[in-house]
């Protein structure tokens, strides 16, 4: 038996050697590779791209400077106000009523006239107007004030405060005063502050 194995192994050896050179070269025919050759390409030079250069003899063209616009002339400052004291003395309107007997539903209260004063070029335009208190007028109550004041450059009154022997007659006095109408001082061409003024009113019923 160990005769029949010997013997078998050497021949199927040989058999095998001529399969295995067989597809050693079925192999080396599969992988041949063969040479390639690359096609030359056409290569393209590029131009040498240089700046252009000015001219130096070509004209210049020279631009004109813009005119500069001529400054405005600015409008003179406005003129100043300055405050003048003075003391004047206004005559004392009266303001004329009668005593009511009743106390009646609609009491219609006496009013100052117009009054025009004039006094070192001074001259009331609207004078007060003031209306007897209702309060006072029931009461039987007469009174005189004196409002102090200032008139600005354009104859309105200002700083209006009025000293009166009653109370009850503070708020008509001032109020009055306040919107009264004054004719502005004029000191060398200018409209000035007058201050320290007075205004005099007596509030009184008649007999």
């Amino acid at each position: 038996m160990l005769n029949s194995t010997a013997t078998r192994t050497p021949a199927a050896a040989l058999m095998a050697l001529p399969v295995a050179y067989g597809l050693f070269l079925l192999m080396n025919s599969l992988i041949d590779v063969k040479e390639i050759t690359l096609e030359p390409v056409a290569s393209r030079i590029l131009d040498v791209i240089t700046p252009q250069r000015p001219d130096p003899d070509a004209p210049v063209t020279k631009r004109t400077k813009p005119t500069p616009l001529e400054s405005a002339t600015q409008p003179p400052p406005p003129p100043r106000a300055s405050a003048t004291h003075t003391d004047i003395i206004l005559p004392t309107p009266f303001i004329h009523g009668a005593v009511p007997t009743g106390v009646p539903t609609h009491v219609k209260m006496p009013t100052i006239g117009p009054v025009m004063i004039s006094s070192r070029d001074y001259q009331v335009v609207r004078p007060p107007l003031p209306t007897y208190p209702r309060r006072a007028a029931e009461r039987g109550i007469s009174g005189t004030c004196n409002v102090a004041f200032s008139i600005d450059p354009r104859g309105k009154p200002f700083r209006v405060s009025a000293v009166c022997s009653d109370p009850i007659f503070v708020s008509e006095a001032e109020g009055s005063v306040a919107k009264a109408e004054f004719a502005p001082q004029l000191v060398d061409g200018q409209f000035v502050t007058v201050t320290g003024l007075e205004y005099p009113l007596e509030f009184k019923l008649g007999e």
